[in-house]
């Protein structure tokens, strides 16, 4: 995996982790993050990036009909979790990914009740 650790000033940082087939330990190295985003495509792993550069530094992207001023924009990206539990927008990244991925296999109904645990969690944290 990769992890998109910190920004310093314009500078980003980044870890590569990997470990050998059929073992647990992990090792890690940095790396440029263009590097690291390159190595995890070609590999397929996932690419996660701490949550503060997210918040302050990532595209938000509107999502669905009700793009009106109010509705609250989401990130296309994966989080770090807090180590104290879990965390509310993780958790709602998760129900956006889950309900784009039921809308493009066109699982209406899935996508229906994704959909619905979404505003219920927005509605939970107002």
């Amino acid at each position: 995996m990769v992890r998109i650790t910190e920004r310093v000033v314009n500078t980003y940082f980044a870890r590569l982790y990997f470990s050998k087939p059929g073992e647990t330990e992990l090792f890690s190295v940095d790396a440029r993050p263009s590097d690291a985003i390159n190595v995890a495509y070609r590999c397929q792993v996932p690419v996660y990036v701490n949550k503060q550069i997210v918040l302050t530094d990532a595209i938000r992207i509107g999502y669905g009909a009700d793009r009106s001023r109010d509705a609250r924009p989401v990130y296309d990206v994966s989080l770090d979790s807090a180590a104290e539990g879990p965390d509310i927008l993780v958790e709602e990244l998760d129900l956006v990914k889950s309900m784009n991925l039921a809308i493009k296999e066109e699982r209406y109904i899935d996508a229906a009740m994704w959909r619905d645990k979404l505003r219920k969690l927005r509605k939970s944290k107002t």
